[in-house]
């Protein structure tokens, strides 16, 4: 959130510091919301359900024909630590 001083900043934190207060099933509520009211226009493929069930139908059907490589949690932390290291090196 930007830490700009306005009236309407100051607001926001008022709201999001009453907001923490409540429950998480109401935070989430609150969050999605918010989120709806700010989500790409529609037509966009960020804003389309449909879309994102076929790709995640399209995901599916690769990992089970084997066209999509899988990796293990290990492999996959592997990796990481890896790229981390490369970071680290002068």
């Amino acid at each position: 959130m930007s830490t700009a001083t306005t009236p309407e900043m100051a607001e926001a934190r008022e709201l999001i510091d009453r907001a923490m207060k409540l429950s998480p099933a109401v935070r989430e509520s609150i969050a999605l919301e918010l989120l709806h009211s700010v989500a790409p226009s529609p037509g966009h493929p960020g804003s389309d359900w449909a879309y994102w069930k076929a790709e995640i139908a399209r995901r599916i059907e690769a990992v089970e024909n084997g066209t999509m490589k899988t990796y293990t949690l290990e492999e996959t932390l592997d990796y990481i630590q890896s790229v981390l290291d490369e970071d680290q090196k002068p």
